[in-house]
């Protein structure tokens, strides 16, 4: 902070030997040229000349301290001009009789009068004093607005850095809230099942659901992401539809039509599990012969469709909600905050029987997978 300070008074010191310099050639020259007698001295123009403004530089100091004093801002302009005013007449008195002193000292004896040197100087130059004086403080002020202005920007920034950061970590959280109700509602749904299958005696096929849902609950307990490949979501898939084709047996056929470019796409964890479920309860368990559920992926345009199909009585004419449930309102609550409006769920019901649920995302690849597809498009 020192060597800052340090850094700019030099260069202020710097700026006023240049300055005095070139008015001091300026001089001679200028002099020298109109035939001036007797002829002027290098000594002479640089007495006369270099002083003025080392002076101004060592009042400079003075005069920027004196406008954080009384700032010229609206609302105190008003007040502060008036003492502006009256310092600028001070200033330039002091810098002139300064400068001409000083000026006068180092000529040689006799060459000077100083008194008629400083009445001609003062009503020569008093105005310029003047402007010299407010072009300094008006510097100042617009540069320390400038400030001002950059770190407002630089506050602003990082307020906005600080309520982006709390509003993905909002996101997040309600993302996880919707992700963690979707695991008390399968197991209660797969308990169920595994009740009635206890009541009826099937000890058996008791055992084998426990045993497929201690496994399936340790790989959604050991998920945390919030997104995932198509592939391993469609192998925890698999760990439930092992379940219900244990409950269902012959009457449940499960028909898979997954497009290989579509199986490293980014896809929210537990995202067609609750879908398929939906497509069971609602489709196969109402009905009283076999069905199907079929579970379809693809790409295009840069989309990844995945679509459940079944086989069931399908969604109420009079409203396409009547058949979801928990599962269904947490998935379009978890696809609104992960895509915003860059996202489709489509309810339907299918020509010959049965409803689908179509879903539309970007297509995200995960790191490593862009190779692989274009491996398999030139293919």
């Amino acid at each position: 902070m020192i060597w800052r300070k340090w850094k700019l008074w030099l260069s202020v010191l710097a700026t006023a030997t240049l300055i005095g310099l070139l008015e001091s050639a300026q001089f001679y020259t200028g002099s020298n040229a109109a035939g001036v007698e007797p002829p002027v001295s290098w000594t002479h123009a640089l007495g006369s000349t270099m002083p003025s403004w080392y002076i101004l530089a060592a009042l400079l100091p003075l005069i920027l301290w004196f406008s954080r004093r009384f700032p010229l801002e609206p609302g105190r302009w008003r007040r502060t001009l008036p003492v502006h005013l009256v310092f600028a007449v001070l200033f330039a008195v002091v810098h002139i009789t300064a400068a001409s002193y000083l000026s006068f000292a180092l000529q040689p004896q006799g060459e000077w009068d100083f008194r008629r040197t400083l009445s001609g100087v003062l009503s020569l130059f008093f105005v310029v004093e003047l402007v010299t004086y407010f072009a300094v403080v008006g510097a100042y002020h617009a540069f320390d607005y400038a400030r001002r202005y950059r770190e407002r920007e630089s506050a602003a920034a990082q307020l906005a850095l600080k309520a982006s950061r709390l509003e993905a970590s909002l996101a997040r959280a309600n993302l996880e809230t919707l992700r963690m109700q979707l695991n008390p509602h399968f197991l209660f749904n797969t308990l169920n099942a595994i009740s009635v299958l206890a009541l009826k005696g099937e000890r058996q096929s008791v055992v084998r659901m426990l045993s497929l849902l201690s496994d399936l609950l340790r790989l959604t307990l050991e998920q945390q992401q919030q997104v995932v490949p198509l592939r391993e979501e469609l192998d925890l898939l698999e760990r439930y539809l092992q379940i219900e084709q244990v409950r269902f047996r012959d009457r449940l056929t499960v028909e898979h039509d997954i497009a290989a470019h579509a199986l490293d796409a980014e896809v929210p964890s537990l995202l067609l599990q609750p879908l398929v479920e939906n497509a069971i309860r609602h489709g196969i368990s109402r009905s009283a012969g076999p069905g199907y559920v079929r579970i379809e992926a693809r790409t295009e345009d840069g989309t990844l469709e995945l679509r459940v199909l079944d086989t069931g009585p399908g969604f109420a004419t009079h409203a396409s909600t009547s058949r979801t449930g928990v599962g269904l309102v947490n998935t379009r609550a978890r696809l609104e905050q992960l895509y915003g409006t860059d996202h489709e769920l489509e309810l339907s019901n299918r020509v010959s029987g049965g409803a689908s649920v179509t879903v539309r995302l970007p297509l995200r690849l995960c790191n490593g997978a862009a190779e692989r597809v274009a491996d398999m498009a030139s293919a």
